[in-house]
């Protein structure tokens, strides 16, 4: 259990890299054989070098990686803060593939000189006049013995026969590279086996490494072996765990709010609160050293995420796969959050990333649009129609066009809370209907009623026929059938009163006497 204060108080910079042959930027993490190795600055990882902001040791650290490279000529350098770092590498990669006299100007601000060039500025800046004879150059610089890259902590300080008492050997972090992650003041992503003996007990586990430095300066190895998650401890450095808090840091890793924590000198610390997923370790970090990037893999942080992301929430972003040489990028939503235990953000995947996914439907579902849509596939509902979608109502709607440029038309329903109205083709609206699910649309309002609630509409109440869909009038084949069937019934009439007349028997007319 380690609440990591140093780390957070520690103000580092990163070295930013320009190929000149590949026009790319990239970020250094470190020489081998002669060659320069790089990380993607846009992404999450550990592997960078990092350096003391306000050390004065960087110098000598530069000169050092500029002597090991083979071909230093071909890069230029440049020095960023490591909370700017993907802001900024996004901006050079943007300047270094369309170049401005502004963009340049940025660069240079950040540009860290050649050791050799940097010298001869500063001779001529000596120089109290024009014309003053060059003074006879300084000797060549003698390239320097290789040494390790300056780290936030110095190895020398560590005691290695106290490491070695509980199975730590430096030969053994150096060849799984968890040394070089500890000397940047990081946790190990790795685990080594660690033996106690402490005289009538002896114990052994997996556990993960960082370095602490004590008061009197010396660095002591930190051990964080894998706990039980269903043995987690509810109390952590003075903050009370609450059993949504329990569940929720089991779940996805992080508490998602800020909570107040004691450090080791008695100071409350609004903190934000996350699990190490692979030893279970709950680590804190600093609410006010939380720092979140301008941009991150193609998504540009708004004002709004930026405020949920520094309180540990979860949001969900509209992210770009990495470019590839001829192809667009694919964009992917997925949830993102500052973790305490990487003191950065992270991209959350598999069930963190689902259950992320689902709190944020579920509060889209809670806080959507309670107004009824105006619009429907860039069709214009009337004020008619919009006023049946608030009442439960179903409206027709037609003119739609699919992909291909084919027509179609179909009903719509809405429900407070929806942000957009349901659909149905006819075939499914003439089943919700007979099934009851759903209102009749206006025009289909006299069709239902007279089908099947066995009504009567005056107009075509002549029809032995069931009524159509939006059917209000005999069609123009119905009223002449049933024009027909009215002239028939008339000409019966005639036919039968003529009948009648001619069989009434005539009157005799009878002799006066």
């Amino acid at each position: 259990m380690d609440e990591r204060p140093d780390n957070s108080q520690q103000l580092m910079d990163i070295l930013l890299v320009m190929d000149k042959e590949e026009k790319t930027i990239q970020a250094v993490s470190g020489v081998q054989d002669g060659k320069l190795q790089t990380k993607n600055p846009l992404e999450d990882n550990n592997d960078l070098l990092r350096v003391d902001r306000h050390g004065d040791i960087f110098s000598n650290f530069f000169s050092n990686l500029w002597s090991q490279l083979k071909d230093p000529t071909r890069f230029h350098f440049f020095r960023v803060p490591e909370e700017d770092v993907q802001r900024v590498a996004a901006d050079f990669q943007q300047t270094v593939q369309n170049p401005t006299p502004e963009g340049q100007a940025r660069m240079a601000q950040y540009e860290v000189q050649p050791p050799r060039q940097a010298q001869q500025q500063s001779r001529e800046q000596a120089q109290p006049t024009a014309g003053q004879q060059q003074q006879t150059d300084a000797p060549q610089q003698q390239p320097q013995p290789q040494q390790q890259p300056q780290y936030k902590y110095d190895v020398d300080k560590i005691d290695w026969e106290a490491a070695a008492s509980i199975g730590i050997k430096r030969e053994q972090l150096e060849q799984n590279g968890m040394l070089d992650q500890m000397l940047k003041g990081f946790q190990t992503d790795k685990t080594v086996r660690v033996y106690f003996n402490l005289g009538s007990l002896s114990h052994s586990n997996d556990s993960q490494l960082s370095l602490r430095e004590n008061t009197d300066g010396k660095l002591v190895i930190c051990s964080h072996g894998i706990l039980d998650l269903d043995k987690m401890q509810k109390q952590f450095f003075g903050y009370e765990l609450s059993q949504k808090d329990m569940d929720a840091v089991k779940l996805s890793g992080n508490i998602g709010h800020p909570v107040e924590v004691t450090n080791r000198a008695g100071e409350k610390i609004p903190s934000l609160i996350s699990r190490n997923l692979k030893t279970n370790e709950l680590v804190s970090f600093p609410l006010d050293k939380v720092r979140i990037p301008a941009e991150k893999n193609g998504h540009t942080f708004t004002p709004d995420e930026v405020a949920k992301l520094k309180r540990g929430e979860a949001v969900v972003c509209q992210f770009q796969t990495k470019v590839k040489e001829g192809q667009k990028p694919k964009t992917y939503l997925a949830p993102v959050q500052f973790s305490a235990a990487k003191m950065q953000l992270e991209l959350l995947f598999g069930e963190r990333g689902k259950l992320a996914m689902d709190g944020h439907r579920e509060m889209q579902r809670q806080t959507a649009n309670q107004e009824v849509p105006k619009t429907f596939r860039k069709q214009e509902l009337t004020e008619k129609s919009q006023l049946e979608l608030s009442g439960g109502g179903t409206v027709k709607v037609s003119g739609l066009v699919d992909k291909r440029g084919k027509a179609y038309h179909g009903y719509i329903t809405w429900q407070p809370g929806q942000k957009y109205p349901a659909f149905m083709f006819p075939k499914d609206y003439k089943t919700a209907l007979e099934e009851g699910r759903v209102k009749p649309a206006v025009e289909n309002e006299v069709q239902v009623a007279v089908n099947s609630q066995g009504k009567t509409n005056e107009s075509t109440k002549s029809l032995k026929e069931a009524l159509q869909s939006a059917q209000t009038q005999p069609t123009g084949e119905q009223k002449q059938r049933q024009d027909r069937k009215e002239q028939q019934k008339e000409d019966k009439k005639q036919e039968q009163r003529q009948e009648q007349k001619q069989d009434k028997p005539k009157q005799r007319k009878g002799v006066r006497r």
